[in-house]
């Protein structure tokens, strides 16, 4: 306080030679479940999504968006001395800048080259690669929405690609994702399997919670990809295995129908081609016949 007949006290000024950073919140992801525990999300399955690609796929289950696409078969590279007796397949994985909200380069680039060692090896085991001697096959997966389950959303979105591209394979490939989310030491119960868990139940799970993926060739009933992150007793490990095959199976009929669709569709497309082509034909030929009845005497 200032004293009769002194200037007042001037408020210290504030330095603002440095920017303020303003970063916006963003808003706290919902983790309650809406769904049955063994209920999957709604899924959308698309053959031939980039047409300029030897075979395409584009899968939406719930938000998660993934689009694979196939490029070859090509001369694989002379240096390759496996080329010689087998195909090749390289696989790669890209998650877009835009997937998630809390998107982390860095983080996400240690995911793709998981994800790339394990998809390239379950798909090498049912690609027939013997009969592709000397070229190589490029998988590239792009997912445009993360969103849970990009692992076992890969591995069908390649599969179906692969078909698309009429890569001879010995069968198609489902995925399913368990999650086994342990209950509190408190409540009554032992473990609660969560089936297709979204990304914000994903990540409001607690720390001694476990995730399987498993991928499951549809015809021959066999499992070609098993694998698990977190602690598994014996009886929640069997029980997860079984939900998970259950469901890859219900999921292969869903890609087998909508194989089927496309080649329908495909079918209809080239019998509306050539009857349009007979009937180009026959009116060509019908227009001969007319010029040469027609002897300029009317």
């Amino acid at each position: 306080m200032a004293l009769l007949g002194e200037p007042p006290v001037q408020p210290e000024r504030q330095d603002f030679s440095a920017p303020l950073r303003y970063a916006p919140k963003a808003p706290p992801q919902r983790s309650v479940r809406t769904r049955r525990k063994e209920e999957t999300r709604p899924c959308q399955l698309r053959i031939n999504a980039v047409p300029n690609a030897a075979g395409s796929a584009y899968l939406e289950q719930g938000r998660t968006k993934i689009l694979a696409t196939v490029y070859g078969p090509r001369q694989a590279e002379r240096d390759r001395q496996q080329a010689r007796a087998e195909g090749q397949l390289f696989v790669e994985v890209h998650f877009a800048p835009f997937c998630a909200r809390d998107f982390n380069k860095e983080e996400s680039e240690k995911r793709a080259v998981l994800y790339n060692s394990i998809l390239q090896s379950t798909l090498e085991s049912v690609i027939l690669l013997e009969r592709y001697g000397k070229t190589a096959f490029d998988v590239t997966l792009l997912v445009l929405e993360d969103d849970g389950a990009v692992l076992t959303g890969s591995l069908a979105a390649a599969s179906l690609a692969l078909a698309d591209a009429k890569v001879e394979m010995r069968d198609l490939i489902a995925g399913a994702t368990v999650h086994l989310k342990p209950r509190d030491a408190s409540a009554a119960g032992g473990e609660e399997l969560l089936l297709d868990c979204d990304r914000a139940e994903e990540l409001a799970m607690p720390e001694k919670s476990a995730v399987l993926h498993l991928g499951l060739c549809p015809a021959r009933g066999l499992v070609c990809l098993l694998h698990s992150v977190g602690p598994l007793p014996p009886k929640p490990f069997e029980q997860m295995v079984l939900l998970a095959k259950d469901t890859a199976e219900a999921f292969g009929a869903e890609m087998r129908r909508c194989l089927q669709d496309q080649v329908h569709r495909r079918a209809e497309k080239k019998r509306a081609r050539s009857f349009g082509e007979i009937l180009e034909v026959d009116s060509s030929f019908l227009d001969e016949d007319m010029a040469v009845l027609d002897d300029g005497y009317g």
